[in-house]
């Protein structure tokens, strides 16, 4: 009777396991290392444009976009290659995204733009008490070439908002 019970319950158990691992798999930060997109290519149906960002202080970055897609801010960072953009690019999006982001102060490494990459969070339990600055982006994706920060609460939301954005961009 304990057997009858016990070998559903580890099918159940491994099932489960490997759906979060293969979403956990699904998720990562650094795909397409042999693509190139130009973000001036890209459809205006799948993103909206707003800012162009001066990219004097990113290094080897040849052009920086604010955009929304799925009713979320997004950045877009292009730089020359997939190497750049993981050797120049990635420690500028640790920087900017994440839970541990620098949204303040002199710890910002690339100073364009930054008050667009953080957001005023009201403090609980007092209407009165302001806001605390908490990083607009929660996670980034390297993208062959580009570099995208993608909002979010949590790392997950936001690389899920990535992992979306890559879809439509790459069918």
């Amino acid at each position: 009777m304990k057997i009858i019970i016990l070998i559903p319950l580890l099918i159940l158990i491994f099932a489960c396991s490997s759906t979060i691992k293969n979403e956990n798999e699904a998720l990562t930060k650094i795909i397409e290392p042999n693509i190139i997109i130009e973000v001036s290519k890209i459809n205006p149906s799948i993103i909206k444009f707003g800012k162009s960002y001066d990219v004097e202080g990113l290094p080897n970055a040849q052009a920086v976009s604010r955009a929304i897609f799925n009713k979320k801010d997004i950045e877009i960072r292009e730089y020359g290659s997939h190497s750049d953009a993981i050797n120049y690019g990635q420690d500028y999006a640790i920087n900017s995204a994440g839970k541990d982001a620098i949204v303040s102060g002199e710890g910002i490494m690339w100073k364009e733009g930054a008050k667009d990459r953080r957001k005023c969070v009201p403090r609980a339990g007092n209407s009165e008490a302001g806001c605390d600055q908490k990083p607009r982006f929660g996670g980034y994706i390297i993208l062959g070439n580009l570099v995208i920060l993608c909002e979010g609460l949590t790392e997950q939301e936001s690389l899920t908002t990535c992992h979306e954005l890559k879809d439509s961009i790459i069918p």
